[in-house]
C-alpha cells in the first residue's frame, strides 16, 4: 500500500479543516441570505487537492460539489433561482477539477521525466535533427564531453563529431529508422580529445533526437589490447617448433596450435572434441589420480608417452606440461614433442 509523505498529509490535514472552515461559513451565509459569495471559496480546497492528488481529485470534487449542494438545499430558501445558480456551480466545480488535475497531471510527469533525465547514470541529451542544435542535456553528459551545460546547450551536435562518416551513418539510420540501438560512436572533448561512446537514439514527431550515452573509451582500450594480445599469443603459439596443447586437468582439450594438426594429422575442429586420453596408447595411465595431485603440488611435470596419429601411427613423444590460466579459469599447457629421431640414434 502506498503510503502518503508527510508534507501531503499536512495539506490534506489543512484542506480538511478550509473545507470545515468553508461548510461553517456556507451555513451562516446562507441562514443570514448571502447567496452570492461563500461558493466561490468551495474552489480553493479543490485546487489544493487537484493540485497535491491529481487521480483522486475528481471524486473529491464531485464530494465537495455534493457537500455544497446538500447545504444549499438543507440551509437555503426554497428558491428555484438559488437552485439553478447552485447547480451550475456545482458543474463549474466538477470541470475545474478534472482542468486542474489534468494540468496538475502533466506538472507531475513532467518532474518525474526531468528528474531521470537528469538523475540518469547515462549522458542524455536532446537535439534538433535539422539545426543539429543541443536543446537539453544533463550533466552527466557535460561531465563526458568537459564541458559545461551552459557551454553545450545550443551547440550543434555535429561540431562534437570526431568521424564524418560515422556521422553521416548515425544521421542517415535516425532519419530512415528513427532510432538507433547501442551504435559505437567516436565524439570529441572540449579539449580535443577522441572518446568512444555507446549510443542509443529515438527520433519524436517534433523531430527532436533523444540520445543516450555511455563512455565505453576505457572498456575499448581494454578489448583492443586483448585482441593485441591475443593476435601476439596467436602468433607465438602458432609459430612453436612443438604441438601445443591447452587442456584441463581431465584433458578436455580447448585450444591447439597449427604444429599440433601436422604432427598428429587431427584437424583444430577435431582436437575440440577430443581428450588427450584419446591420443594416448595406453589412456589409463596417462592422467591418474597421483599424477594429477603430484602434478598440481608442483605446476610442472615432463614425462614421455605414445599417441596415434589420426592414420593409425604410434609414435614416442616427449610432454612438458606445466599450470596457466585460460580466459580467466585454470588450465594446463602441454608442449609435445616427437621423440622418434632419439630412439633412432
Amino acid at each position: 500500500m502506498k503510503t502518503i509523505s508527510s508534507q501531503k498529509t499536512l495539506w490534506l490535514s489543512l484542506t480538511l479543516l478550509i473545507t470545515i472552515v468553508i461548510i461553517l461559513v456556507s451555513i451562516f451565509s446562507l441562514k443570514s441570505g448571502y447567496y452570492d459569495i461563500f461558493p466561490y471559496f468551495y474552489i480553493i480546497p479543490i485546487i489544493i487537492l487537484a493540485y497535491l492528488f491529481p487521480r483522486y481529485s475528481v471524486y473529491f470534487t464531485i464530494i465537495i460539489g455534493w457537500i455544497f449542494l446538500g447545504l444549499v438545499y438543507l440551509y437555503g430558501p426554497v428558491d428555484i433561482r438559488l437552485y439553478a445558480a447552485s447547480s451550475a456551480f456545482f458543474y463549474i466545480f466538477v470541470s475545474a477539477g478534472i482542468v486542474i488535475s489534468a494540468f496538475a497531471g502533466q506538472l507531475m510527469q513532467e518532474k518525474k521525466y526531468r528528474e531521470i533525465f537528469e538523475n540518469s547514470q547515462s549522458g542524455m541529451f536532446t537535439f534538433d535533427l535539422e539545426s543539429q542544435k543541443i536543446r537539453e542535456i544533463n550533466q552527466h553528459s557535460a561531465d563526458i564531453l568537459g564541458y559545461t551545460l551552459d557551454e553545450l546547450k545550443n551547440q550543434e551536435f555535429s561540431s562534437l563529431w570526431f568521424d564524418n562518416e560515422q556521422e553521416a551513418k548515425f544521421t542517415k539510420k535516425i532519419r530512415h529508422e528513427e532510432k538507433i540501438a547501442d551504435m559505437e560512436i567516436e565524439l570529441r572533448k572540449k579539449d580535443r580529445t577522441v572518446i568512444w561512446l555507446l549510443a542509443t537514439a529515438s527520433l519524436t514527431k517534433e523531430r527532436l533526437v533523444i540520445c543516450s550515452v555511455v563512455d565505453i573509451t576505457e572498456r575499448k582500450r581494454i578489448k583492443d589490447e586483448l585482441i593485441e594480445s591475443e593476435l601476439r599469443y596467436r602468433t607465438l603459439f602458432d609459430g612453436a617448433s612443438d604441438a601445443i596443447f591447452l587442456h584441463d586437468t581431465n584433458g578436455q582439450i580447448f585450444e591447439t596450435n597449427t604444429i599440433a594438426t601436422r604432427l598428429l594429422g587431427f584437424s583444430h575442429k577435431e582436437f575440440l572434441n577430443m581428450r588427450l586420453h584419446d591420443l594416448d596408447v595406453h589412456p589409463k595411465t596417462l592422467l591418474t589420480d597421483d599424477k594429477v595431485q603430484w602434478f598440481q603440488s608442483r605446476g610442472h611435470i615432463l614425462f614421455e608417452r605414445e599417441q596415434k596419429k589420426k592414420d593409425g601411427t604410434i609414435i614416442p613423444v616427449e610432454i612438458s606440461s606445466r599450470i596457466t590460466e585460460y580466459f580467466g579459469m585454470s588450465a594446463v599447457m602441454s608442449t609435445v614433442r616427437d621423440i622418434s629421431e632419439r630412439g633412432d640414434r
